[in-house]
């Protein structure tokens, strides 16, 4: 198993509007927690909305017709997992397959 290797380091990606999203649900004592994880050199990547991206995340949005507002955080995550071919892992499947229901998920309890 690669989590027996003591110097195998999994990334964490996510996106600006997810952590955003993130940032408004966590209680005030869990935002250091976060700040560490982010601050972690090398394990973290924060895919920004860009000129660049808006495109690929609108195509993924499209589903949600008028509540594509509602699902700008999801669709920045599918988007960027499409990007770099890697499952999403989530304890909230539901928005991120509502837009894009071939995406890979690792479901956690």
């Amino acid at each position: 198993m690669r989590a027996e290797h003591a110097e195998y380091v999994v990334p964490v990606i996510t996106t600006t509007a997810a952590l955003t999203t993130a940032l408004a649900q966590l209680p005030p004592t869990a935002v250091p927690i976060l700040d560490v994880l982010l601050g972690m050199e090398g394990t973290t990547i924060v895919d920004d909305l860009t000129r660049d991206s808006v495109s690929g995340v609108a195509e993924v949005l499209r589903p949600a017709g008028s509540y594509a507002g509602e699902y700008v955080a999801a669709a920045t995550v599918v988007q960027a997992a499409r990007r770099r071919s890697i499952p999403v892992v989530t304890s909230a499947p539901f928005p991120l397959r509502a837009l894009w229901p071939e995406i890979e998920i690792d479901l956690v309890p």
